[in-house]
């Protein structure tokens, strides 16, 4: 284990030694923890929606009837129907850079605390046919941070041995900002808080959201590992969407705000896990014209489609396998915030700008795709390319990117977890705290 791994772990050593004596726990009145930053009522009510932004609750996601500055294009190509998506060829990826970007988190439960661990990991393979050797290497971001939940379990010192740059926001704020903070210093654990009063009243569901949160602004700094080179064509495949339902507006477009400055390169979300998107649905649904498209004949009315549910059951009956969906211009209604934002202060049109692909192999499985609509306009071909390779990734992983799969089980912190569990145990043993144990 690197020392990036050990430092993760240890980081929460200073915490751990700042527990308070078993006796005196035992002796307080029960009290929360000092003020501190708190998942907003915007994001614990995100956790409502899927991985897209989506509510499964509602049936106008993306409607433009009920919304009108929700922009949903269908005509980016000039054919609306199923595409067929050529692999590429040992000649095309001679000297192609395909980079894969994957997240993880994993949390010690205390009841009274919850410690938690956050990794992003970045690999990145150079393919090769000739004389030169192909090229490899990863990289991974950590972060940890403690969310306090009773107010007696640690000394006041405990403060010195964190990071409390993040504060409680202000009336109003949606969400509290992260990425900047993650950036410039995360060598010691975040200590952030639980809301009583907000309507999730469950600290572990809180403590979830966090690492989610922390989790996905590491994805998110990833993107700055990406060389600009105009002479490197290079395929980044994130894992996930575009927009992030956990990530604060500003720390969206302070993630996002490397790509602008690529020059032969290609941004693309991927997600593995589409069995509750609703894109396609909705889509069918606004636009009758494509219902008679695609189902020429069977009176597919609306109330049919709906009645369906998502779209994995639709894309059965519309994708052959290797073939992919038109490309949708789209961005859910719970998302427009952090794309309209994304676009008026990076001078870029960030709606994302998606399809769905269905994989050769068997179990053929489908994945969603999803890239910035700028880089379609500044380069068609290059975009058309990066589906290409994504497509190519995908039948070589069967249920997702192999790049993404790698990039998946570099990231996992099974091992921190135990390791930090055990230190956990050891530190409550030491001070005779003898909390309840979840089992």
């Amino acid at each position: 284990m690197d020392g990036l791994n050990i430092n993760l772990v240890n980081a929460f050593n200073g915490v751990l030694d700042n527990l308070v004596e078993g006796e005196v726990y035992a002796k307080s009145t029960p009290r929360g923890p000092r003020d501190l930053a708190t998942l907003s009522e915007a994001e614990i009510e995100s956790k409502k929606l899927n991985v897209f932004g989506e509510s499964l609750a509602r049936d106008d996601n993306y409607s433009p009837k009920n919304l009108s500055h929700i922009i949903t294009k269908i005509d980016i190509e000039s054919s609306l129907l199923p595409k067929e998506v050529k692999l590429p060829t040992s000649d095309e990826l001679d000297g192609i850079t395909i980079c894969g970007i994957d997240g993880s988190n994993q949390k010690v439960e205390n009841n009274s605390f919850y410690f938690i661990l956050a990794r992003a990991t970045i690999v990145n393979f150079k393919y090769t046919k000739g004389i030169e050797p192909p090229y490899f290497f990863t990289r991974e971001k950590n972060a940890s941070a403690v969310t306090w939940v009773d107010g007696n379990i640690f000394k006041e010192n405990v403060i010195e041995h964190t990071n409390n740059k993040l504060k409680k926001q202000k009336h109003g704020e949606k969400s509290v900002g992260i990425f900047n903070y993650i950036k410039q210093d995360n060598s010691k654990p975040f200590m952030v808080g639980y809301d009583h009063e907000s309507s999730e009243k469950s600290p572990s569901g809180h403590a979830l959201g966090w690492a989610v949160k922390f989790q996905q602004a590491l994805e998110l700094l990833c993107l700055e590992e990406i060389e600009t080179d105009a002479s490197k064509k290079t395929i980044c495949i994130k894992d996930g969407p575009l927009y992030s339902t956990s990530s604060a507006e500003e720390d969206s477009v302070e993630g996002m705000r490397p790509v602008i400055q690529w020059n032969n390169q290609i941004l693309v979300c991927v997600s593995k896990r589409i069995n509750d998107s609703k894109l396609i649905l909705e889509t069918l649904c606004s636009f009758p014209e494509l219902r008679q498209l695609y189902f020429p004949g069977d009176d597919v009315t609306k109330e049919s489609i709906y009645s369906i549910g998502t779209d994995s059951l639709l894309l059965q009956r519309i994708l052959n396998p290797g073939y992919r969906t038109p490309l949708i211009k789209a961005v859910p209604i719970a998302r427009q915030g952090a794309c309209t934002k994304a676009t008026e202060e990076l001078h870029r049109d960030f709606m994302p700008l998606c399809c769905y692909y269905r994989g050769k192999t068997r179990p053929q499985t489908f994945i969603r795709i999803e890239i910035p609509f700028f880089m379609y306009e500044n380069n068609k071909q290059l975009v058309e390319e990066a589906i290409a390779v994504v497509a190519w990734q995908h039948e070589l992983g069967g249920k997702a990117p192999y790049i993404q799969l790698v990039a998946d089980d570099l990231c996992q912190l099974n091992y921190e977890k135990e390791l930090l569990e055990k230190q956990t145990l050891a530190a409550l043993s030491n001070k005779k705290l003898e909390l309840a144990e979840q089992y």
